[in-house]
């Protein structure tokens, strides 16, 4: 059994060997302190860590703005970059990539750029579809990757084009544009499904729209159903028609006042279910049952704490873990390294054998000169 068949598997409530453990990537930045911490220089982390990488990908049939456009940069200095990206916004990075870029202008305005939107998100552009999109797709499972199709972003995507400020002001000022665009959106979505669910049977649905903050979505329920859900119910009826039963939203952020709302539309699988934001998963599965799929969870606050604090967050997750339909995730080097020795335990590895390794490595680090250890 590979990690796609576990992950898969564990969604679906089915068995499995272990749960899909896999270490996901990291940023540079954190990548130089692990280094500094002990890892050994250019280690795989998932060799380091005696893991499965457990890829995720799209199928090669764009759903967004075709084409896209094409990035430059515009000026640098000593400690940024200023840059136009793929999606048109005007942003400026740290050139030592410590943070988010800021962004400092975007592409769309309001309903004067329609036209252009219309070009850009016109479905039956031929070069949305990769001429080898299926033989891909067919290799890409047969190696054990997740591979899902976009059903849409009827928030994120005017959020990440327009700015959080203007978007929120264009649902009272111009309310047709936000289904204008929406409505093109949707039109790329089920064309893609048109294309690939008659020849390949996809792993997931994906959707992504960051649409809540610390204290709760960004936008109404009641706004959530005049923009969103039309939208949502008519990009996943061929999924459904094709027994498609994973639908995968990744939204960070208080989501709790729209997982029914997205329960309601077809949708039943949330991620990364922030921690810090209030998301509990053992809550979450108390109302909803086995509705609601999760993925994260994982208070990645209790990393900077240490070994007994890292166990009983675990141990607070273990009744959701082991029913299923639920994967945990979540970093110093030493107290991610004690998590994933935790959570080996929980797939049947030996305590002792994982923190021996632990201590070994946390010696390796005093001992190859990178500094005192900081106490987690």
């Amino acid at each position: 059994m590979n990690n796609r068949t576990r992950f898969l598997n564990t969604l679906r409530f089915l068995p499995v060997d272990h749960p899909p453990l896999t270490a996901g990537g990291e940023w540079a930045t954190t990548r130089r302190r692990w280094e500094s911490e002990g890892l050994p220089r250019g280690a795989d982390l998932n060799d380091y860590f005696s893991l499965e990488p457990l890829p995720i990908r799209p199928v090669a049939v764009d759903t967004l703005l075709c084409p896209p456009f094409k990035e430059r940069i515009i000026e640098g200095t000593g400690e940024f970059v200023v840059k136009i990206n793929a999606r048109g916004v005007k942003e400026r990075n740290f050139k030592h990539g410590n943070s988010m870029p800021e962004h400092l202008e975007y592409p769309i305005k309001g309903p004067a750029d329609l036209a252009w939107l219309r070009e850009r998100l016109n479905p039956d552009v031929p070069d949305r579809v990769s001429t080898a999109w299926l033989d891909d797709a067919r290799r890409m499972q047969d190696a054990g990757t997740v591979v899902f199709c976009n059903a849409g972003m009827y928030f994120g995507f005017l959020n990440e084009h327009m700015g959080t400020q203007a978007l929120l002001y264009a649902y009272f000022d111009c309310p047709d544009f936000i289904h204008a665009v929406n409505d093109l959106l949707c039109s790329c979505c089920e064309r893609a499904f048109e294309t690939v669910l008659p020849h390949f049977r996809l792993d997931s649905v994906g959707l992504h729209e960051d649409m809540g903050y610390k204290n709760g979505p960004l936008i109404s329920p009641s706004m959530f159903r005049e923009f969103m859900m039309p939208y949502y119910r008519r990009a996943l009826r061929l999924p459904d028609a094709h027994g498609i039963d994973i639908r995968w939203m990744d939204s960070d952020g208080d989501i709790r006042q729209l997982i029914p709302l997205w329960l309601e539309c077809g949708v039943n699988c949330f991620a990364p279910m922030e921690a810090a934001a209030g998301m509990d998963v053992v809550a979450i599965r108390k109302q909803y049952g086995r509705q609601a799929l999760m993925i994260g969870g994982f208070d990645k606050r209790i990393l900077a704490a240490g070994k007994p604090e890292i166990k009983r967050e675990l141990e607070r997750l273990r009744p959701v873990i082991e029913e299923g339909g639920y994967v945990p995730g979540g970093r110093p080097f030493h107290s991610a390294r004690r998590a994933v020795g935790e959570l080996q335990v929980f797939r049947g590895g030996a305590e002792g054998d994982v923190w021996d390794e632990v201590k070994r490595g946390e010696e390796d680090a005093r001992m190859g000169g990178h500094g005192e250890e900081e106490e987690y």
